[in-house]
């Protein structure tokens, strides 16, 4: 009906039928040309053909260029891989999909003859940060559900890092639901510099004939005695435990009603810097106690909600799955008293009962009789079923595939524990193909399944349970109503927080709308807000750029780079991000000692406050220790955050702080978050450098080691020795052979060694090994 113009229509780059075909898409693809622009527009209406021809036209347009276009997952980076493979004229060799599994050396060479990269961003992150190709001649980025553009995710340190090093920048910002508030709504505009907005509503004018008619229809369901009688039970014991922590002066109120999970998460916050600020042990003493009821009354909560909207099945797997940490001696005191209690001992015995009555939720049932009946109408019906744990889609999927008709496969993320295999982006892909191809007719997906997928033959999304977020909800709906008419089905459980979800996200969706008709009216803006462009560029604004640009000028005093080798897992923490922004040269290494490694001499251990005290009770951490001691002459360890905080006693903390330098003589240094440990490292670095310019290289398998050193080192690996003991062992008997050949009585009379380690030294001594185990 309406098109583009005949230059468009014969694009040498487009296939023959690709146009645009409707007005909106013609007036975004205009309007966005040569801006900055964050395009929000309902799911089905074609933003990926608006981000083609733009792509289209800056190829064109600059000679030499490249295109990157990222996604936040594979399969939906693979999805627009294939549209610019089905709708244009580019050579397939110029197109590439690019991932985490190609090697960073692959990588490099594809990026010469590549015109446009499909990437997700962790990818591309990694890519910049260790300089493994140049980005200036990229002439658009495209950011695919940008509302993820927020904190640290890797589309905002990409979009600063383009804006600096591209020589012809342009970004587009792409998504359904930017945010329920102006706030967030902002931070993406900030963070991925845009200074044109492009909206589009279902109520719009041009927008409406290309909607497709989407059902929606809530069905609240009551749920059986046998829950309602395990739920009065967990209510009293969280009322009890909210009555102490108001009493402490940490709650406002004890009423149940009035204390969310989010309040509790930064109660726990609160409890920390209590505990850090404390001044006399008594103090100190109590707020302890107060940390370990808030842990039990965020567990009793979570508990509370998955018999409320999960069920029994969901119910017994965390059950069980805690008492296994505390068999095997992993579980902290909080969860071990909150297991011992009588009142929590009869939960799970009525849990126990009432799974062997077979009381499934009775959402379950009702899911059941809404899929038959579906795939009985149309057999030919595609359904997503939306879950939010991991767990209860296991479950759902064993319960439904008891029935002929509803053919259904779990559809989640990759990570994979003892009890649940995750999916691979492979798996992902081929299972999307198979639902495609009717193989399956009903995918039951947690929030992986939730973003961008385009499945034109699903006619049917299913909440199983409620969430309380304005951009998940309008991101699950949109999965279905894309090409042909479509139906939403929320199940609500009768009198739960289902009901408190389903309202909370109904009010945040009316803000976002709300939010978006002032941004696409800017008359309804005061007439002195300046523009986005002068707000980036005021001086003290918050915009991340000009905080980055101040940091270089703080930092970068000289043209000569600093080098910085780091171990290529550390970029799922923002410390290699805030660095790179510094103006570092990062190379990304899988680095078998340390984590940061600023000269020959001087490697770096980072430990997060959990990953501290976590490595103390696994002990890991004397053993990462002893080698980064080992290959560098000068060891650092940062500890960042409050370690203070956790469930290990005091006393236990000091004393490993204080082995790990009188015993190790690893310099210790505290930090208390990212931003202040990318400054130290940052500073330690331009230290060490200072005497040795240029590239260095570390061979850890190649230091030399002393005798005596090795000698310490053996001793060590028996079970309870640690350094300290190792040395005191070899001061007294001098040899291995001396510690080996000793007797019992003789072992105990050394420092620090008691009768159970005598024990295991005697016993390991005298082991006779078998090559069979």
């Amino acid at each position: 009906m309406i098109i583009l113009s005949d230059m468009y229509l014969s694009h040498p780059l487009l296939k023959e039928n690709t146009v645009l075909r409707r007005v909106y898409q013609e007036d975004i693809f205009i309007n966005c040309l040569n801006k900055n622009s964050l395009v929000v527009i309902p799911t089905g209406l074609g933003k990926t053909i608006v981000a083609l021809m733009l792509a289209v036209h800056r190829l064109s347009e600059i000679p030499n260029s490249k295109i990157i276009f990222l996604a936040p997952t594979k399969p939906l980076v693979e999805q627009h891989f294939n549209s610019f493979m089905e709708l244009t004229n580019i050579d397939s060799e110029m197109l590439q999909s690019i991932t985490g599994s190609t090697p960073p050396e692959k990588r490099k060479e594809l990026w010469n003859d590549i015109k446009v990269a499909f990437m997700t961003p962790q990818v591309l992150q990694n890519d910049i940060i260790s300089n493994l190709y140049s980005i200036q001649e990229v002439v658009l980025i495209i950011f695919d559900e940008c509302h993820r553009a927020v904190g640290d995710y890797a589309y905002c340190f990409i979009a600063k890092k383009y804006i600096e090093l591209s020589e012809s920048p342009q970004i587009l910002g792409l998504t359904a639901s930017p945010g329920s508030t102006e706030f967030k709504i902002n931070e993406i505009k900030s963070n991925l510099f845009i200074d044109h907005i492009e909206i589009r509503t279902d109520s719009d004018r041009d927008v409406k004939p290309y909607i497709h008619k989407v059902v929606k229809e809530w069905i609240k369901i009551p749920l059986p005695p046998e829950y309602l009688e395990i739920k009065k039970l967990i209510i009293g014991k969280l009322k009890a435990v909210y009555k102490i922590l108001k009493n402490l002066d940490l709650l406002n109120s004890s009423d149940i009603n009035k204390v969310t999970r989010k309040d509790l998460l930064k109660l726990d916050k609160s409890i920390n810097k209590r505990i850090s600020s404390a001044r006399d042990d008594e103090a100190k003493y109590e707020m302890f106690m107060a940390k370990k009821y808030n842990a039990n009354a965020i567990r009793l909560s979570h508990i509370d909600e998955l018999i409320e909207t999960q069920g029994v099945n969901a119910l017994k797997d965390y059950i069980d799955k805690n008492i296994t940490k505390i068999k095997s001696r992993t579980a902290n005191k909080s969860l071990i008293e909150l297991f011992s209690d009588l009142d929590f001992k009869r939960i799970i015995e009525l849990v126990k009962v009432a799974q062997e009555k077979g009381i499934v939720h009775p959402k379950l049932k009702k899911l059941k009789e809404i899929l038959q009946e579906q795939i009985t109408e149309n057999q030919e019906s595609r359904i997503l079923v939306f879950c939010h744990y991991r767990d209860s889609v296991k479950n759902i999927v064993r319960y439904l595939n008891n029935y002929p008709k509803i053919k259904a496969h779990k559809f989640v993320g990759q990570r994979s524990s003892n009890t649940d295999k995750g999916l691979k982006q492979k798996e992902q892909i081929k299972l999307l193909q198979d639902f495609k191809e009717g193989t399956y007719n009903t995918l039951i997906g947690t929030s992986v399944a939730e973003e961008g997928l385009d499945i034109a033959e699903c006619d049917m999304v299913v909440f199983y349970d409620v969430v309380p977020s304005a951009v998940r909800s309008i991101q699950r709906r949109g999965r279905t109503g894309r090409n042909k008419e479509g139906k939403v089905i929320i199940l609500i459980a009768e009198g739960t927080r289902d009901e408190g979800y389903y309202w909370a996200e109904k009010r945040k969706e009316e803000s976002m709308n709300r939010n978006l008709k002032k941004l696409k009216d800017p008359d309804s803006l005061p007439k002195e807000q300046a523009s986005l462009t002068q707000y980036i560029n005021t001086p003290g604004s918050n915009s991340i750029k000009n905080n980055d640009i101040n940091l270089k000028d703080r930092f970068q005093e000289n043209n000569d780079k600093l080098i910085i080798i780091c171990d290529n897992r550390e970029t799922k923490s923002p410390v290699v991000r805030k660095l790179s922004l510094m103006d570092v040269e990062i190379k990304l290494e899988q680095l078998t000692v340390a984590d940061y490694i600023i000269s020959e001499t001087s490697g770096i251990e980072r430990k997060a406050a959990q990953d501290f005290t976590d490595s103390i009770k696994d002990g890991r951490l004397f053993k990462e220790l002893f080698e980064l001691k080992k290959f560098f002459k000068k060891p650092i360890l940062i500890l960042e955050g409050d370690i203070y905080s956790s469930s290990i006693k005091e006393s236990a903390l000091y004393g490993a702080i204080s082995s790990i330098i009188l015993n190790l003589g690893i310099n210790v240094y505290r930090t208390a978050d990212t931003n202040e440990t990318s400054l130290f490292i940052f500073h330690l670095a331009k230290k060490a450098q200072e005497t040795s310019k240029g590239d260095f290289k570390i061979r850890f398998e190649k230091k030399p080691v002393e005798d005596s050193e090795l000698l310490e080192f053996i001793i060590a690996g028996v079970p309870g020795i640690n350094a300290l003991r190792a040395k005191n062992l070899l001061r007294e008997f001098k040899s291995l052979q001396g510690i080996f050949n000793a007797e019992k009585d003789e072992l105990v009379k050394t420092e620090k060694i008691g009768r159970k380690i005598a024990d295991e030294i005697f016993r390991i001594s005298r082991y006779e090994y078998d090559n069979e185990y």
